[in-house]
């Protein structure tokens, strides 16, 4: 069973070092790891590219900057065609040695589910991943955007061929990574497991992407883009879809 693990990194090579050590000490060895470096005029990276021996890493560099949702896309389109499952890890967090193995467990134990959700936590184990109920089946888009009984970020396990013509909005360039995972559970539930499977440091204030927070009118235009992204992908016919947009609008109108 083969993992495909995918990892954007800008401006952190010194993070990314550490990411890159936690896949080489899983205890399941069948994997591969992307990664997109999206800052390629950042010198800080040469050693580091210097270093890179192992055949499962495929290291790619960006022309330019073009933001985490192009870079992920980028990994994407890369993974091998014999690959199982697609995993996300950010350049600043790091897998516990059993990540792999506990997410093969779960297949072999659950062969009918698609995605697989654990958690992501600080290194003192303290959980950011929250669900009111253990090993249990959620939607997307009902518990997650809109009565968000789950909350928090999260380590995603998802089958390859889920993600096959699914991809990052670019219009969108600051995260917003719900609307692609608001595609995907079109396909298919969550089944949450309590493991604690990616560990990070926390935000970092300077190097964050999303620590500013952003003006209304910014988050305006982005409310603006969603509804354009619906339609050109034709969300707007799901009601899901349709009252996560309202209640962002109401959100941002009594803020």
């Amino acid at each position: 069973m083969k993992f495909s693990i995918i990892t954007p990194t800008y401006k952190r090579n010194d993070k990314l070092a550490r990411a890159v050590l936690s896949v080489l000490h899983q205890t399941h060895n069948d994997w591969e790891m992307i990664i997109i470096n999206d800052s390629p005029d950042d010198m800080g990276y040469s050693s580091f590219e210097k270093t890179i021996s192992n055949k499962r890493i495929v290291y790619l560099k960006n022309i330019k900057n073009e933001g985490v949702n192009y870079s992920r896309n980028r990994a994407l389109d890369n993974v091998s065609q014999n690959s199982d499952w697609v995993i996300f890890l950010d350049d600043d967090d790091y897998l516990a040695p059993d990540a792999l193995a506990t997410f093969q467990n779960l297949t072999a134990t659950h062969p009918d589910k698609k995605w697989f959700i654990t958690n992501r936590a600080y290194t003192n184990r303290e959980t950011l991943t929250k669900f009111p109920t253990l090993d249990a089946t959620y939607s997307y888009a009902l518990d997650y955007l809109i009565t968000k009984r789950c909350k928090g970020d999260a380590t995603h396990c998802i089958a390859t061929a889920l993600v096959k013509d699914i991809r990052f909005s670019k219009l969108i360039k600051q995260a917003e990574e719900w609307l692609f995972f608001y595609q995907i559970g079109l396909k298919s539930k969550i089944f949450y497991h309590d493991h604690n499977s990616t560990l990070t440091d926390g935000y970092n204030e300077t190097a964050g992407l999303n620590f500013r927070k952003r003006a209304r009118f910014e988050q305006l235009q982005t409310l603006i883009k969603l509804v354009s992204e619906g339609a050109r992908l034709r969300l707007l016919y799901y009601p899901t879809y349709l009252t996560y947009l309202f209640m962002r609008l109401l959100r941002l109108i009594f803020k």
